[in-house]
């Protein structure tokens, strides 16, 4: 399926570095090169950093040693495959495979092979070249006639007769099988299975900073594929990109990640070309288990991707279900433009949600116009091929985004019927799509439509059981409905899916403090750093003087969000508690020029004037209920309305909504 390779030529002097690279051991004076921490014997065959040896494969060595020897010249490709394969015929990408080893094994930092696009790789790094005399262990010494006395020789006769007998009983116990000892010596050696694997970031090897996104995006989709069958547990993307140009060593990323296997690779694409290189390892003992390189045209990438998934499996030795094998041979051939806006709108809306992974906060200050340039990226995915179900799932979600009160600022009830829309056709054009499956699980939330809902959950998570947001927002959906320990169980599992996903810990947290522990929520939010939500725990103990503590060091953390629309919400609240009601008010006329602009959740309200007036409080509700507020999926879970509850008008809006009992 590789390109064809054509007839490749090159240079005499550069051919010729070959030849000097295979005559090291039978030189007279023998070459040793430095270059930062490295030094690279070619007599020894070794590479060594600050002296323990660095391994490498022998045409990775090869191939760093001709770079090395014509550091800062550039070696085309063509002649590199000439040098390093003289008498065979191979793909440019076995080429490719050995740089990325080679930059893996160096480290980027300072980058010391440079790619030259469509050319060739240079050797940047300063060498030193150091002739050293050759070493005694190769002078051979000279050779002396070996004799034996008759006592040496009747010795040897006695125990050549020994060992022959000992192994003739070995023989004969093994023959018989005593004890199982030919079961024992004969017995096929197999590796404990993988429990849970690890899909690091592709390398970008385009050289262009732009196509970042691409092989991003490429990771994401064999993190979804590899996802569709129940073991191994696959990290989840937010987790594995937090390694994204990483100098840690195999062994200790998988400790942090808690993973016993590695897939990691490459990817480089040139116009509809795309080459993705990739290589399974276990972690322990460390070792490659499976590498392999493809060079497709674009239109094919989604079956790639279903290709390479499946090859895991296989060398994992997974046993698939009949219904998981279907799910990895489902892809269809793509529009590559379409694809692409896919891939853009993807990275837009994932930077929108996602969270450091060390701060409770976002990355930067997102606004509905990244939401809405997702969208748009999503729809010219449909333009160009509107049987991309993907890409409706994805308009879906942004949709979701845009109703969120946090991240879009618009009304949910302009942006849940396109939601909904959107969710729907993904399932029409693809059943088994768990991403469609999940938007529409929210949706229905949205539409208080409790039993379908949860269905549309389970079914994303049976397609994928490996989906760590569908496990949080599952987890968030059965808290929402009572369910405190189902929900904590999802929180956890999701959890072990994203490691380093700092939200999914505060979320354990929240689901504490909606369990009324307000203690025990106070210290999980302390150890997190969430001022926010020991605002609201000391808020349900009436400890005001220091929830406003916690609301101040909530701002001077994040003064960005120092006059975010929920967090002067809950202060007006704890003022109008604490019976300051002039501040009260001044922040809750705050709200309502803000509500000019930009649409403000009624919930928000409501919890500004719980220490006001409860009737203003349940009008604000009633408005979030017609408006279809995310936040009131809430409102029958979340303490912050507590003081609400015995009030009548409450309790009817309660019912109306139709929470299981």
């Amino acid at each position: 399926m590789g390109d064809e390779i054509g007839q490749r030529g090159g240079s005499k002097s550069i051919r010729d570095s070959l030849s000097v690279a295979r005559e090291t051991v039978n030189r007279d004076t023998l070459e040793l090169y430095e270059f930062g921490p490295f030094r690279l014997d070619p007599a020894e065959r070794k590479l060594l950093r600050d002296n323990e040896i660095v391994a490498l494969t022998p045409k990775a060595f090869d191939t760093l040693l001709l770079l090395v020897r014509n550091s800062g010249h550039l070696l085309g490709k063509d002649e590199l495959i000439k040098m390093l394969w003289p008498d065979s015929f191979v793909e440019e990408g076995n080429l490719s495979n050995n740089i990325f080893l080679l930059r893996k094994a160096l480290g980027e930092d300072p980058p010391y092979i440079e790619t030259v696009p469509k050319r060739g790789y240079r050797f940047v790094g300063a060498v030193r070249q150091l002739p050293l005399a050759a070493p005694p262990h190769l002078k051979k010494p000279p050779e002396r006639p070996t004799r034996f006395s008759a006592s040496h020789r009747n010795a040897f006769r006695l125990v050549a007769f020994l060992t022959l007998g000992v192994i003739a009983v070995a023989a004969a116990l093994v023959g018989i099988n005593v004890r199982g000892w030919r079961d024992r010596l004969f017995a096929q050696h197999t590796n404990p299975p993988v429990q849970a694997l690890a899909v690091l970031p592709l390398a970008n090897l385009s050289g262009d900073p732009e196509q970042e996104y691409f092989a991003d995006g490429i990771t994401e989709a064999l993190i979804t594929e590899l996802g569709k069958v129940s073991s191994p547990r696959v990290i989840s993307r937010q987790s594995i990109m937090q390694y994204k140009g990483s100098k840690k060593g195999l062994s200790e990323i998988a400790r942090e990640l808690n993973v016993d296997a590695v897939l990691e690779g490459a990817v480089e694409r040139s116009g509809d070309r795309v080459r993705v290189i990739v290589r399974l390892d276990q972690v322990s003992p460390e070792r490659q288990l499976w590498s392999n390189q493809y060079n497709r045209d674009i239109r094919d990438l989604l079956r790639l991707q279903d290709e390479i998934a499946r090859a895991v499996t296989d060398e994992l030795q997974v046993k698939l279900t009949p219904e998981e094998r279907t799910r990895l041979t489902s892809a269809h051939a793509e529009d590559p433009e379409a694809h692409d806006h896919y891939l853009h709108g993807r990275y837009l809306l994932g930077l929108t949600l996602a969270l450091n992974v060390s701060k409770l906060t976002a990355k930067r200050n997102y606004t509905d116009l990244d939401v809405l340039a997702a969208i748009g990226q999503f729809k010219q995915a449909i333009e160009k091929d509107p049987a991309y179900a993907l890409a409706y799932a994805g308009l879906a979600d942004a949709h979701i985004a845009l109703g969120n009160p946090v991240y879009g600022g618009h009304s949910p009830k302009e942006t849940l019927s396109a939601a909904k829309a959107a969710a729907a056709k993904a399932l029409e054009l693809d059943p088994s799509l768990a991403e469609a499956h999940f938007s529409l699980a929210q949706t229905l939330e949205y539409d208080w439509n409790w039993p379908e809902a949860e269905k549309e959950y389970k079914l994303a998570l049976k397609l994928n059981p490996n989906y760590a947001d569908a496990h949080m927002e599952y987890g968030r959906f059965v808290q929402a409905l009572g369910r405190n320990d189902e929900a904590l169980t999802q929180m956890h599992y999701a959890d072990e899916l994203d490691p380093f996903n700092i939200r999914i810990k505060d979320l354990v947290a929240y689901v504490t403090y909606a369990a009324r522990q307000y203690d025990l929520a106070l210290k999980l939010f302390e150890s997190l750093g969430d001022d926010r939500g020991q605002m609201w725990a000391y808020r349900e103990k009436e400890m005001y003087p220091e929830a406003i503590a916690a609301w101040q060091r909530w701002t001077l953390r994040h003064p960005s969000q120092r006059r975010c629309p929920h967090c002067l919400a809950t202060l007006a609240g704890i003022y109008g508690l604490e019976g300051r009601n002039d501040e009260a008010q001044a922040l809750i006329a705050e709200l309502r020029e803000t509500a000019r602009h930009r649409y403000v959740s009624g919930v928000f309200f409501a919890e500004a004037y719980i220490g006001l007036s409860h009737d203003q409080a349940i009008t604000w509700l009633e408005r979030a209920y017609e408006e279809h507020d995310e936040w009131m999926v809430y409102v029958n879970a979340y303490p912050g309305l507590d003081r609400l509850r015995s009030e009548p008008r409450f309790q009817a809006l309660v019912r109306r909504m139709n929470f299981p009992k």
